[in-house]
């Protein structure tokens, strides 16, 4: 009976993670957060289904139903086939590499030249045609003289920046593009009343234009604390901590649904192949991600495995960081797990299909 009762709150939590893809913040603002847990629901719901088989009850199949319901879902989040290791195999081939650097902190207060370092020896062995980072940051105004000095570093031949200027740090931190191919326009996507979210470039390659995304979309902000008590709930601080935890969700996914809305209505004015990075801070059973994926299409679904966690903080399954296109073919996607920042970079290997 218990376990009955347990199940029955499992399937109507999957099936509000189903409804996050399709419901707008603006629409209904609690029923994102369940988007967020839609792995780990989706795998106890799996254990529950062994369980029921295993006892020979029918009631296997109400999990299996909904499962079966958003079966799209499932294919964004879980991916079975290995690629294994591949490498660029055509000189059309473009290798594409995302990440989110973290203000080189790494959960420091401060910026640590050693990780700095590290990142970069990473990004130079990958040998990628095109980087997106978010985050990058510099103390002060040299950001464009490290940018000039990254850029030496990577051998890129070109690179497109915009930055924001935080005073409590007194950090420049922003979005940037390396490039080894010739940029021939820039612009950045920016809301009144808030910082600049994304960069975009038109480069020329193999004789064709593409347009390069570089996205950040809008922080939950949730401090070490609030990350700790989600991990481990502490029950004197449960009503407190999850109404202001609430809070910074709901505002978070609202900024998110306008910042894509002038995402949308950029990329419906782009002509060109479309290449688009970043940091979504947002989950494949997202609306945002959804939206997106009417237009896109998401590398690690095509030649990703796994379920490709992208977020190296306590909260687990949380994939966030992207690599879609349009006008390609994806011919390998990886994830490195290296733990530098507090996102694990992601790349692919594209070939445009023109």
């Amino acid at each position: 009976m218990v376990a009955a009762v347990l199940n029955s709150l499992l399937i109507i939590t999957l099936g509000l993670s189903l409804l996050a893809g399709t419901s707008s913040p603006s629409a209904h603002d609690f029923i994102p957060i369940f988007g967020l847990f839609y792995p780990i629901v989706m795998l106890i719901n799996l254990g529950f289904i062994l369980f029921w088989l295993f006892v020979r009850s029918w009631f296997a199949f109400l999990s299996i139903i909904v499962i079966l319901l958003g079966i799209s879902n499932l294919n964004d989040n879980f991916q079975i086939p290995f690629s294994g290791t591949s490498v660029k195999t055509d000189s059309n081939d473009i290798k594409v590499l995302s990440y989110n650097v973290q203000q080189f902190r790494n959960g420091f207060k401060k910026a640590q030249p050693e990780i700095e370092t590290n990142i970069l020896t990473f990004l130079v062995d990958e040998k990628a045609d095109l980087i997106c980072l978010q985050e990058y940051q510099s103390v002060g105004n040299k950001l464009y003289e490290n940018i000039k000095d990254t850029r030496d570093e990577l051998h890129s031949g070109t690179y497109y920046y915009e930055s924001y200027y935080n005073p409590k740090y007194d950090l420049l931190s922003g979005l940037i593009i390396f490039s080894k191919y010739p940029a021939v326009n820039s612009g950045k996507l920016k809301m009144q009343g808030s910082r600049t979210f994304g960069i975009y470039t038109d480069l020329l390659i193999n004789q064709d234009t593409v347009r390069v995304f570089n996205i950040h979309l809008a922080s939950i902000k949730l401090e070490k604390e609030d990350l700790g008590f989600v991990a481990k709930p502490d029950q004197e601080q449960l009503k407190n901590k999850s109404l202001a935890i609430y809070q910074k969700l709901t505002s978070a996914f609202f900024l998110r649904e306008r910042q894509t809305q002038v995402l949308l209505t950029t990329l419906d004015e782009t002509h060109y192949p479309v290449i688009l990075c970043g940091d979504f801070n947002d989950t494949p059973s997202s609306w945002v991600y959804h939206q997106l994926q009417k237009k896109l299409n998401d590398s690690f679904v095509e030649k990703g495995s796994g379920i490709c966690t992208t977020f190296a903080g306590p909260i687990p399954f949380l994939r966030i960081d992207y690599i879609l296109h349009s006008g390609f073919d994806t011919q390998h996607f990886e994830r490195y797990r290296i733990k530098k920042s507090d996102h694990f970079p992601v790349s692919a290997i594209l070939k445009l299909t023109n």
